[in-house]
């Protein structure tokens, strides 16, 4: 079993990691290369495409150089943030700028296709492709009168790996071109905002064969030039890929922003007549949740934000654990770029509450973890105001990895935390499309997702908190509403 069998890498907004499988589906490795995205202005942020080979390249040399028999790989395939449209040239070269999905520049233009298309928000919000691109049409048209395809950054990496441009199902839904009934595109959505459709690439299933590596590829990479590619999936992937689906247990990922979601029974015909939920179907899954815009991207912003630039984030973190529980009644709102489930508003912004001249940056610092935390209870109890009871939260991503958030997320919501799986919570379900693609059969893809689960690790809530949790939330929640009736009527 020490035998390398798939490679799969997970492109995401501020770093990339490889993983390496065996043929068990137990992780061998995993290496990680970070980067960083620009703010050229408020609201903005915009990325650069080599920044995501340079780390590919990057990673894989790190595995290689670990396992001499790196070359054996069988099949390798890509995963990674969503929304952010790659625009390539005629001579397939990227064109600035690359608008990141947490961009927020195109607020007016989401609020005009919504109500022109009749769309849920949360099948049309800021975030998604359909708006940035009506931006560019309107500030930048040189860009777009330059586009020959339409990609999204795990394309991007894998048109670099094979030379063939496509995409998947995945990237077309969060993107806001995709018909839902027909899992085709929706051309005239490009049409309407003056854009060519013949810029959008082949439409693929995340399990369909997308080549093999080009030979200077290969060579670079230590690989065969006969591996196979999968096509494989936008990081939508993590809500089913993150925990066993299990009755009463909800699916948190904490990466840049938060995936939430429940898996519903199949007798199970249960919706949010509010909105701040949705039903989200995902190969045999029906999944019920919603996604927090900043949750782990706040974190970060307040270590670079508030401590030196000489501090590491671990040792950032150890000052917040030593603020005692409830960050001495300080709490943050994590709204730094809006936010989606439950409010679906571009205009809500962040905040700290309850500021004094004794608070501390390490008390600031724990505000927002435990803002996060609140966050998600927020959204809990939107569960069982649906009349679904959760008795567990599956925690995965790399917040898992944040010494102490596991247990303030168990503490905040009063609930056990298990965790299934750390940074390569996406990846899995990548491993089990390549055994589908491998074995030829869709019958492949549960059985091998369910095999690299192993036991997981349990954080119980400390029940003494609850009295010190309770009050803090009911005053989140309280502000939360407030200031998002305050901005909706601005």
């Amino acid at each position: 079993m020490n035998k390398p069998f798939a490679l799969t890498v997970d492109v995401g907004t501020s770093s990339l990691k490889a993983v390496l499988y065996n043929a068990a589906g137990e992780v061998m490795d995993i290496a990680t290369s970070r980067y960083e995205y620009l703010s050229p202005r408020a609201e903005w942020a915009e990325a650069n495409p080599e920044d995501w080979w340079t780390a590919l390249v990057e990673t894989v040399e790190q595995l290689r150089e670990i396992h001499t028999n790196f070359y054996e790989i069988q099949a390798l395939a890509l995963t990674g943030q969503m929304h952010t449209a790659v625009l390539l040239d005629n001579r397939l070269e990227p064109l600035a700028p690359t608008i990141l999905w947490l961009d927020r520049r195109a607020v007016q233009e989401t609020a005009e296709l919504q109500q022109r298309l009749h769309m849920p928000a949360y099948q049309l919000n800021s975030t998604y492709t359909l708006p940035k691109l009506l931006w560019l049409v309107r500030n930048m048209p040189e860009v777009i009168a330059r586009t020959r395809w339409l990609l999204w950054p795990k394309d991007y990496l894998r048109f670099r790996l094979t030379g063939h441009i496509l995409t998947d199902i995945t990237e077309a839904g969060g993107a806001a071109l995709l018909d839902w009934e027909t899992l085709t595109w929706a051309e005239e959505r490009l049409s309407q905002i003056g854009i060519s459709p013949d810029i959008l690439p082949p439409l693929c299933r995340p399990e369909d064969d997308a080549g093999t590596l080009l030979p200077e590829v290969a060579n670079v990479l230590g690989l065969s030039s006969g591996i196979k590619v999968i096509v494989g999936a936008g990081d939508v992937l993590a809500l089913i890929s993150s925990a066993p689906p299990l009755p009463g247990r909800v699916t948190c990922c904490l990466g840049s922003s938060s995936m939430v979601y429940y898996p519903l029974a199949e007798e199970q015909d249960i919706s949010d007549p509010l909105g701040r939920l949705y039903v989200y179907p995902l190969l045999p899954y029906r999944l019920l949740g919603g996604v927090s815009s900043t949750t782990g991207a706040s974190l970060q912003w307040a270590w670079r934000t508030l401590f030196p630039q000489d501090v590491p984030f671990e040792d950032a973190v150890k000052k917040a654990l030593q603020s005692p529980p409830g960050a001495r009644q300080l709490i943050f709102l994590p709204f730094l770029s809006g936010e989606r489930s439950p409010y679906w508003s571009d205009d809500l912004r962040g905040a700290f509450y309850g500021l004094s001249l004794s608070h501390t940056i390490g008390d600031m610092l724990r505000s927002v973890m435990e803002g996060v935390a609140f966050s998600l209870r927020y959204l809990l109890a939107i569960y069982n105001e649906l009349g679904i009871k959760i008795d567990e939260i599956a925690l995965a991503g790399g917040g898992v990895n944040t010494p102490g958030w596991p247990q303030m997320i168990a503490d905040v919501c009063q609930l056990p935390v298990s965790v299934f799986c750390g940074e390569d919570t996406v990846t899995r379900a990548l491993y089990a499309y390549i055994c589908q693609a491998l074995e030829g059969t869709s019958d492949a893809f549960v059985p091998a997702l369910l095999r690299t689960f192993g036991s997981a690790n349990m954080v119980l809530p400390k029940s003494d908190l609850k009295m010190v949790y309770d009050p803090l939330f009911e005053r989140y929640h309280k502000l939360s509403d407030f200031l998002y009736q305050l901005f909706s009527e601005v």
